[in-house]
């Protein structure tokens, strides 16, 4: 039962990490192990829904959601009746299924049959849970109010009961209190709540909690114009979230960082960015964003006067709109089509999409477009000769622009009244006009000026942060040669320590997560076995066993690299170490080798070297088993070290009798998964001498070889003298 708890609790400390690979591995390892129970209580089968859910939802894969509804349904059918503390945990889960599958009447009965759960039992935990996830469900309904109201409560009940100590459901609380102050538009009260809920996120290393405290706290900052720091905390939401592969996120910071860059007037940037969401996330976008990002995509190339794209981009958010009736969105695509045809002088086409902009804006007041149309209008009857008609939309036009804080339409609005009163030859209005126009164009460049400057200024930190990473990227290349050169610069020589520890933690976390994915493949593969062996043929048999052997070879190579990325990872002192104690060790592991093969092992005069002992036992026992592996056919393999002393240093050599190097390959053995011969001759991963080379490197001294084809090999290992060893 401890080993069951322990389980279950690592997957979910897993899936709270944003680690769900890793969460349904350790499930199904757990399933596939001896000491599995199913007549527990099926935990397994609700954490494993939950997991497969949450999966589902950050890679925007319906698939995945409807197998983590048959996970639930089976506990259901199964466990629900037995299940006691379980019970509100399950339907908590259902509830956030159906809300996802936009089945809100099923959600909503549901939450009622939790609610009089969690009244029963008198568990206030779970009565707030409750009331968050009914906050949840009207947030999805788009009733704020009734979102508003479930989560005070929520709020109240903590601390009526004392529970306001329950980091994680203050989380949920601040959670559902921002979704609801974002959708209302109460900028005011988003920094604070959301600065909460980063601070608790990152205490809990809640990764999703945390992405949407950086999301929210950006917006914030991008409503206030402070765009540097908005872009900060979307840079940083958008990094995270492709770590962990959340989609929908990723793809609302893309759009949200094109939308800053629009504001600061770099069209080509937010194009890019608004291209990018497209491309890599269009399967997660809502239509109504897609419909957006072709709508702002537009916009960028109207303003860079790339008029045929516009029409393009214009064309498909009207299109999409018009299949989904939003009707707002087609108005203001109507008007956008018609400015960029006016704007490219095809009149005919602008009086068309006007006309429909017309109609579609009727009945709704100041919408976004109302002031593009009209002055769209104002344009065309310009252009017709309807000078008063002209005059009064496109001063309605500028009223709306005011209204709607438009200072493009509004600029655009007083070029024209300037133009129509001058070819009425007015020029009283034309001047004041003119003027004004001219006092609106400056300002507005003005601003464009400060938003260029903040464009810059990001831009330069962003280039400044790569041009960091390549820079330290080229310092770890050329790590030997400075170490050799630099030995006053203590600062050059602290930067390449970190940037090598770096590395080395890429090195260690890479092979271990892609150790995850194949030890799933393994147990799917043996589950498979076990079920359907009665099945397969002789042929499927074989093919299994090709599996198998591949993911047996590559599980052998991520724990070779495993070993190669964490050589001196330990905090082991250097201190004296007698070589002699050392290759007894390493014989001893061998022991099973030398036994098979009957080698013969000759160890003479080794010195004791200041150094870490562990290492050199790893060293050693490599370089006699690589002389036991290497061995010619039918000859008992023979190995002679010896010690030898110079002034500055010792040096051993490592003789054997084996296959030998030939002279020309002799530089290659040291590189990491370098192999000379066939996997079917020699087995190994091609790691042994790699990890020699690095133990030495590690411990400051020297690796070498001699050796021709056929004639064996002899290794040479120098360690520095050190006045302390001496003593």
């Amino acid at each position: 039962m401890v080993y069951h708890s322990k389980i279950l609790e690592q997957a979910s400390a897993a899936m709270q990490r944003g680690e769900l690979d890793l969460a349904i591995q350790s499930i199904l390892d757990y399933q596939n192990s001896s000491n599995y129970s199913s007549s527990l209580n099926g935990s397994d089968a609700l954490l494993m829904g939950k997991a497969i859910f949450k999966k589902g939802r950050f890679l925007g894969d319906e698939d995945l959601i409807d197998q983590a509804g048959k996970w639930l349904e089976q506990f259901r059918s199964e466990y629900l009746e037995n299940s006691n503390g379980a019970k509100t945990e399950f339907l908590l889960a259902e509830v956030a299924f159906k809300i996802e599958k936009k089945q809100f009447e099923a959600a909503e009965a549901i939450l009622e049959m939790a609610y009089l759960e969690s009244l029963e039992a008198s568990n206030a935990l779970d009565q707030i849970r409750v009331y968050c996830a009914k906050s949840q469900l009207e947030v999805s309904r788009n009733a704020f109010d009734k979102a508003l109201d479930y989560a005070q409560r929520a709020k109240k009940t903590l601390y009526e009961k004392e529970l306001d100590k329950n980091e994680f459901l203050l989380g949920e609380i601040y959670y559902q209190l921002i979704q609801i102050h974002v959708k209302r538009q109460e900028y005011g009260k988003i920094l604070e709540d959301s600065k909460s809920l980063l601070e608790i996120a990152k205490r809990r290393k809640d990764v999703e909690r945390e992405l949407s405290a950086l999301n929210n706290i950006a917006i914030y900052y991008a409503h206030k114009s402070d765009y540097k720091t908005a872009m900060r905390f979307f840079l940083d939401a958008l990094e995270k979230s492709r770590e962990i592969s959340h989609r929908p996120i990723a793809s609302q910071c893309l759009i949200n960082i094109g939308t800053i860059y629009a504001h600061l007037d770099n069209q080509r940037e937010a194009e890019r960015r608004y291209l990018s969401a497209l491309e890599e996330y269009e399967d997660v976008l809502p239509v109504n964003t897609r419909i957006i990002i072709h709508n702002n995509l537009g916009n960028a190339a109207l303003t860079m006067e790339k008029f045929s794209e516009a029409q393009d981009s214009f064309t498909k958010a009207y299109l999409l709109a018009e299949k989904v009736n939003y009707k707002e969105m087609q108005a203001q695509a109507a008007a956008q089509l018609s400015r960029s045809h006016i704007a490219a002088k095809d009149w005919s086409k602008g009086k068309d999409f006007a006309g429909k902009a017309k109609e579609f804006l009727q009945g709704f007041g100041d919408l976004n477009g109302k002031q593009i149309n009209l002055i769209n209008l104002g344009a065309i009857h310009h252009y017709e000769g309807n000078f008063d008609q002209a005059i009064i939309l496109t001063s309605q036009g500028i009223a709306a622009s005011k209204r709607l804080r438009d200072d493009s339409s509004e600029i655009r609005g007083y070029r024209l009244l300037a133009l129509i009163y001058r070819e009425l030859e007015d020029y009283q209005q034309a001047y004041h006009y003119q003027t004004i126009y001219a006092q609106a164009q400056e300002r507005y460049l003005r601003e464009k000026r400060n938003r260029q400057v903040i464009d810059l200024e990001i831009k330069y930190a962003i280039r400044d942060k790569q041009k960091e990473i390549e820079q330290l990227t080229k310092e770890n290349e050329f790590q030997s040669l400075l170490l050799e050169q630099s030995h006053h610069i203590t600062n050059q020589n602290a930067q390449l320590l970190q940037v090598n520890e770096e590395l080395r933690q890429f090195a260690y976390v890479a092979s271990h997560d892609l150790k995850e994915p194949l030890r799933m493949i393994g147990s799917y593969v043996q589950l498979i076995q076990r079920r359907h062996k009665e099945d397969f043929g002789p042929e499927s048999k074989e093919f299994f066993a090709f599996v198998q052997e591949g993911v047996s070879r590559m599980n052998s190579l991520l724990d070779a690299l495993l070993r190669y990325a964490t050589i001196g990872k330990s905090d082991d002192d250097f201190e004296p170490v007698d070589l002699t104690d050392v290759v007894d060790l390493a014989i001893i592991n061998l022991r099973v080798s030398i036994e098979e093969t009957g080698a013969e092992i000759e160890a003479v005069n080794l010195p004791t070297v200041r150094s870490i002992k562990s290492l050199l036992i790893q060293l050693f026992q490599n370089l006699i088993g690589n002389a036991i592996k290497f061995r010619k056919e039918d000859t008992i393999p023979v190995i002679k070290i010896i010690g030898e002393e110079s002034p500055e240093e010792f040096v051993l050599s490592i003789q054997d009798n084996g296959i030998g190097i030939d002279p020309e390959f002799q530089e290659k053995i040291f590189v990491i998964f370098q192999r000379l011969h066939t996997r079917a001759k020699y087995q190994g991963a091609g790691i042994g001498l790699s990890i020699c080379q690095k133990i030495i490197q590690r411990v400051g001294g020297r690796i070498w070889v001699a050796s021709a084809a056929g004639q064996g090999a002899t290794f040479f290992v120098a360690f520095p003298k050190v006045k302390e060893n001496l003593d």
